[in-house]
């Protein structure tokens, strides 16, 4: 709010505005009826006023006044309208996206196990819809009921003057108001609460059905997800339809008790016409004023369902920021400057919550420059053992040190600049090749973008493409084949230039053709630096320093390729599978021999 002061300085200052001419528009009203039209003499301080402004009092001429200052004092109050509306749209757009741009800074900052703990679709539908709440509560909400507050105050404070009796009977409706608005304001909120889910629910299935395209095509299963789908928004709807129930029978019972209050006044006001209490002109100016009075509190009512599901946005928004973010660092946290990648795990275990532990107490130590190659049955826990390296997790018991540093007394920050991540599933966003490559060092001239590409084996396919480094790659860049996209991974990493390289499973998905390329690229990128790979094919395990074999979240064995030939028989019977992972389990004498065939 406080960027925004003045803003709302000038708001409350048209509002302001607003409700002064509110207040002067039916006077001109009022009187027309009694003087223009009516045989009622001008108050004496009128009729001075006129002669002043050397206006003719006549009544032709009276009316003629009367109705251009009528329309003044009305079209000056649309024009202070019109700049409150463009004013509070500006405000209130303003703060949607402060609070988009924190909330999408705070979701970035939590950890991947919060974000696996939430959906995508989940994630999105915050972001983009429930963020709208703060403008909903704030412009629409807390800003039009104080208007309406002070003009209520504004206008019982004219109607004193003019009648007491009626000024107090127009409020008779105020009491029931309350007690109405509190009654429904409890029932429409567990309504509100579970449509803001189904809006969620909705969100999160169609960004998994989006996603999964290629699934959902490739099995035929259009209609299975239209039907899944359609189920959600048939309950979105139903839901969505409760809320509009529950708020048309609410502007019901508000319409109900305004127009009891207004028939009542009316009646009063009509008797003492009839018996000379005041004149029809004031009765139409207390009617008009009635109209003020209770507009504001037909708008505090109105808005009470478009509050409840702006709270209910809210609520939504504040548990995403009550997620706790990642640590960057404790006050003193050292900078990763210059880093030589000796790392070091001494007893460390992990658990993802459940007690169950995927690691159990893994040691080991790597020299810089060397490579290590982490091999094992699937869910043996070598790609968790590389994600707690980048602080992806953190390590439920023991301690990793690069170069003899505790990796949490690092910068967060810092520290992940210092390791270069390639992924099975090569990450491309929407963009051009070369903002692709640049990602790995977002100030990387032109050239050195291209020297990384070159390094990458991807230069020649590049070139190749409509517009070279400048073609627009979708999102998944879905022109490009795997071994492309790995390689634009693997350009990005050398244009990184880290100390430590964590391959996870980098040619797992490819052929062999494209494989071939990657290795190649790959022997390039791990040369001078710390690597550690997890690998599913013997062309990337045998060119390791030294080969980690786990199980079960244990190192069991570990060693050169030649030598865990001899001493491991997982190893024997994993090296068959990295050759090719579709024949049998074998013996130990055949893997031998396979191997030896092969040129192992």
């Amino acid at each position: 709010m406080r960027p925004y002061r003045r803003l709302l300085a000038a708001l409350a200052a048209l509002s302001t505005a607003e409700i002064v001419l509110r207040i002067a528009a039916p006077f001109a009203m009022a009187l027309v009826v009694d003087h223009a039209l009516g045989t009622t003499p001008l108050a004496g301080w009128v009729a001075r006023g006129f002669g002043a402004l050397g206006l003719s009092t006549e009544r032709g001429d009276l009316l003629v006044a009367l109705g251009l200052a009528g329309f003044g004092l009305q079209l000056l109050h649309e024009l202070v309208v019109m700049w409150h509306g463009r004013l509070g749209v500006r405000v209130g757009q303003g703060m949607i996206r402060d609070v988009r741009e924190q909330l999408f800074a705070h979701m970035q900052a939590w950890s991947l196990r919060h974000h696996g703990a939430m959906p995508a679709g989940d994630a999105v539908q915050r972001l983009e819809a429930d963020t709208r709440c703060v403008d909903q509560i704030v412009m629409r909400g807390v800003f039009p009921v104080v208007f309406s507050f002070l003009t209520l105050a504004f206008m019982f404070a004219v109607l004193v003057t003019i009648d007491v009796t009626l000024a107090f009977v127009s409020l008779a409706v105020v009491p029931p108001m309350y007690i109405w608005l509190r009654y429904y304001t409890r029932r429409m909120r567990p309504h509100a609460d579970h449509a803001r889910s189904t809006d969620s629910r909705l969100s999160t299935r169609l960004f998994e059905a989006m996603t999964a395209i290629r699934l959902i095509k490739s099995h035929a299963r259009e209609a299975h997800e239209q039907e899944r789908f359609s189920d959600l928004a048939g309950d979105n709807a139903r839901a969505w339809i409760g809320v509009g129930h529950q708020g048309t029978v609410f502007s019901i019972g508000t319409a109900a008790l305004t127009i009891a209050g207004s028939t009542l006044v009316l009646l009063l006001g009509g008797r003492a016409v009839l018996t000379g209490g005041i004149s029809l002109g004031t009765l139409l100016l207390v009617l008009a004023y009635l109209g003020y009075v209770y507009g504001p509190l037909s708008a505090i009512a109105n808005t009470t369902g478009t509050m409840q599901q702006a709270l209910a946005s809210a609520r939504r928004v504040r548990a995403a920021f009550d997620i706790v973010a990642e640590t960057h660092g404790a006050e003193g946290a050292l900078a990763a400057d210059a880093m030589r990648g000796e790392v070091r795990f001494d007893g460390v275990s992990f658990s993802y919550g459940d007690g169950h532990r995927v690691l159990d107490e893994v040691s080991f130590s790597a020299r810089p420059g060397e490579m290590i190659a982490l091999v094992g049955p699937s869910g043996a826990g070598k790609t968790t053992l590389a994600s707690l390296l980048v602080r992806f997790y953190d390590a439920t018991e023991g301690r990793i040190t690069i170069d003899g540093v505790h990796i949490e007394q690092f910068q967060l920050r810092s520290l992940r600049q210092k390791i270069a991540l390639v992924l099975q599933d090569s990450i491309v966003a929407s963009g051009t090749v070369a903002d692709n490559i640049r990602y790995g060092r977002l100030d990387a001239t032109d050239l050195q973008v291209e020297d990384a590409a070159r390094a990458a084996n991807a230069h020649d396919f590049i070139k190749h493409l409509p517009q070279g480094y400048e073609t627009e790659l979708g999102e998944g860049a879905t022109r490009l084949s795997g071994g492309q996209r790995q390689r634009l991974s693997i350009a990005r990493a050398f244009l990184k230039d880290a100390p430590i390289l964590i391959l996870d499973e980098p040619t797992s998905a490819l052929d062999t053709i494209a494989e071939l390329q990657v290795v190649d690229a790959i022997k390039r990128l791990w040369a001078g630096r710390t690597t550690f790979v997890v690998a599913h094919r013997l062309s990337t395990v045998r060119h390791a320093d030294r080969i980690l074999v786990m199980d079960r979240g244990r190192i069991v064995a570990q060693g050169t390729h030649e030598a865990l030939l001899e001493t491991s028989p997982l190893y024997r019977q994993l090296a068959l599978q990295l050759v090719d992972p579709h024949l049998p389990q074998p013996t130990a004498h055949r893997v031998e021999g396979f191997l030896d065939r092969r040129g192992a």
